[in-house]
């Protein structure tokens, strides 16, 4: 496990957050999942984080076993994979058990919800930490999930080692736990977590390391080239290059965030990736059009972006 140098890996790249395939059995589908992992790459994404929209929260140990080995070997020699394990205390252990010793990019932890308490998260990704033998990628998604002087501590400690922000708000300017959690641990440390909505915030202003995206698994080219737009300063061709995956992401949001990243794949047709795994569920027909609507608009600007690049 190497995760010391993680923050400046991450910070090449936008970082994809792929689904995953199942066949009609709901076994792992080893041919689909690596066209898609080719197809990102080959848009020059160098970082691949297998969390929610892998739909993590809902593996069975044989089934995250069949992905941590596929994950192992399907990506190229350069390419930065990270999985995910938790997010309750249980799986949290027995997960990096499995991982410690493999050589990954990096682990994130997934968030719990309910029950919980800071000092008990605090408590349980120690422990996790040290059960895989490295620190861990910290994803928050909630208001005061930790305290930032606590997350300080934590990154200071080597129990973690980067952070995944990802609290959802109308506005993202004006972040005052954002702004609190840059200053404890700087915001070099820390992605942006919720694809396109809040970066023209998050990274010129609070000046995030990087962001995490899915519509980037479909449209590469597209999402470095916003995140290039962006470092360079030029704010009115990341928001020209983003409207299409704003559009994707107000789909998701309208009909379900997993459901939409796991079809949208299927549907621009760079892999076929079945049935999502339970709990969640596939896009119901009614809602296919609007889906393929906004892949059909990613899939355009990612030509266009190959092309000029």
């Amino acid at each position: 496990m190497t995760q010391t140098d993680i923050a400046a890996r991450l910070g090449r790249t936008v970082v994809a957050v792929p689904p995953v395939a199942w066949t009609s059995g709901l076994d792992l589908a080893e041919s689909e999942n690596r066209k898609l992992i080719k197809h990102i790459e080959s848009g020059g994404v160098g970082a691949l984080l297998y969390g929610g929209n892998a739909n993590l929260y809902h593996y069975d140990r044989g089934r995250f076993g069949a992905l941590i080995d596929l994950l192992a070997d399907a990506a190229a020699p350069q390419t930065d994979v990270i999985p995910s394990i938790g997010p309750d205390f249980g799986k949290l252990l027995d997960e990096a058990r499995i991982l410690r010793g493999r050589r990954f990019a990096g682990v994130m932890a997934l968030p719990m919800s309910f029950p919980t308490h800071p000092a008990g998260i605090e408590k349980a990704l120690r422990a996790a930490a040290d059960s895989l033998g490295a620190p861990l990628i910290l994803y928050i998604k909630r208001e005061h999930y930790l305290a930032p002087d606590r997350v300080a501590a934590m990154l200071n400690d080597g129990a973690i080692c980067f952070v995944k922000y990802a609290v959802e708000r109308p506005d993202p300017s004006g972040d005052q736990y954002l702004s609190d959690l840059c200053s404890a641990i700087g915001p070099g440390n820390i992605a942006s977590g919720m694809g396109e909505t809040p970066i023209h915030v998050h990274l010129p202003d609070y000046g995030l390391r990087t962001y995490t995206s899915g519509g980037v698994c479909i449209a590469p080219n597209a999402a470095m080239a916003i995140l290039a737009a962006y470092r360079t300063g030029d704010r009115a061709e990341a928001s020209r290059l983003s409207a299409p995956f704003l559009h994707f992401e107000k789909v998701r949001a309208a009909i379900n965030g997993f459901s939409v990243m796991h079809d949208a794949v299927t549907l621009s047709g760079i892999a076929d990736m079945g049935p999502i795994l339970p709990m969640a569920g596939n896009v119901v027909e009614a809602d296919l059009p609007k889906v393929k609507q906004a892949v059909a608009a990613l899939v355009a600007l990612d030509k266009t972006c190959q092309k000029s690049a």
